[in-house]
């Protein structure tokens, strides 16, 4: 008997075609679906997710979407996780500059992950790294610093206040670099106040680098202010006064320079605090009032003498009024010393 080949159509020669086949064939004969399971699994391999160049792409790699790198170089760890451990520290690239960020993009990465056997393939075009290059960094204030001590050093005299011509501007040093900055050159205009200076960093390092940082210093002068909102009429307190420095060319002329001349002063002009006070805006209070009753002390080396008094005329602290007696009903020179008390001159006179 002849035995008849048949011809399967080349669609039905697809694996899974045959696959459905075998497992309809197998359940039919009642073989369960234990073994059509099993049949599967041994049919199915690892590379159903497979790269356009043939290469199987691991499911268990990804990709960091940042990293934070401390050294020179940019590594494979950086970049992806999952991989080989004994791959993590490949150096791929220069890492950026301290304090600066580099994007890495999806055509590089998927370059990197070829030459280097990572089973990686970007899924879509948005795929990114972004590396930071960790820093130390020297801040305004501390260039601010070094600058006043170098003028210092160079004969200007204190106090003086610098401004750098870059307010926002830092230095930025590696992490395993020794956090110093030297001023390497200074050059001063005395009539402008202007200078530039060389302010350097890792000096004596293969890391040294020159920053040229111009500005100009401002000579200072202390002055009293008020450290609160003082109402009119009241007197001002110890303890709500103190001295701050101002630029010398912003203090007005008629700004006081004595805390002395503030403490117990009434005040009589409505004043801002942390500003320049002016005389003008400060009275010594009345102790005494016209005729207001009066203690009349007289006080000498072996006596001393007190009397009742009324005031003729009004006195602040140390002023010379004249008051009556009015045991001897006499009228006399004093000197104001407190709060409707007075002290008799030596000379006293009608």
């Amino acid at each position: 008997m002849k035995t008849q080949k048949i011809s399967l159509p080349s669609a039905m020669t697809h694996p899974r075609l045959i696959l459905g086949l075998v497992l309809g064939l197998m359940l039919g004969l009642g073989l369960g679906p234990g073994a059509s399971d099993a049949l599967a699994q041994n049919f199915q391999k690892p590379q159903d997710r497979v790269s356009r160049n043939g290469q199987q792409v691991e499911e268990n790699i990804l990709l960091k979407p940042d990293a934070l790198v401390d050294g020179q170089y940019i590594t494979l760890g950086d970049i992806f996780s999952g991989i080989d451990p004994t791959a993590e520290d490949i150096a791929v690239a220069h890492a950026p500059q301290p304090g600066k960020q580099v994007v890495l993009d999806y055509r590089w990465l998927y370059g990197i992950a070829q030459r280097n056997s990572i089973s990686w393939r970007p899924r879509t075009t948005a795929d990114q790294v972004t590396i930071t290059r960790a820093s130390q960094v020297i801040t305004m204030e501390e260039i601010q610093e070094a600058v006043q001590d170098a003028l210092t050093q160079h004969g200007v005299q204190r106090p003086f206040a610098v401004d750098l011509s870059s307010e926002n501007f830092q230095i930025h040093l590696p992490v395993d670099a020794q956090k110093r900055i030297d001023i390497t050159g200074l050059d001063i205009n005395s009539r402008t106040n202007r200078f530039v200076a060389s302010v350097t960093t890792g000096a004596q390092t293969a890391q040294k680098r020159t920053y040229r940082i111009s500005g100009k210093y401002y000579p200072l002068s202390s002055v009293p202010v008020l450290v609160e909102p003082i109402s009119r009429g009241s007197i001002i307190r110890p303890d709500q006064v103190e001295y701050r420095d101002f630029r010398t060319e912003r203090v007005p002329s008629g700004a006081i320079r004595d805390i002395n001349d503030v403490i117990g002063k009434e005040v009589i002009r409505p004043t801002n605090p942390n500003e320049p006070l002016m005389f003008r805006d400060l009275t010594s209070p009345i102790l005494v009032r016209r005729g207001a009753l009066v203690i009349i002390r007289l006080v000498t080396a072996n006596m001393s003498l007190t009397a009742r008094g009324k005031a003729l005329e009004n006195g602040s602290k140390g002023d010379v009024i004249r008051v009556v007696n009015q045991s001897s009903n006499k009228t006399v020179q004093v000197e104001v010393v407190g709060e409707n008390d007075v002290r008799a001159l030596p000379a006293m006179s009608q």
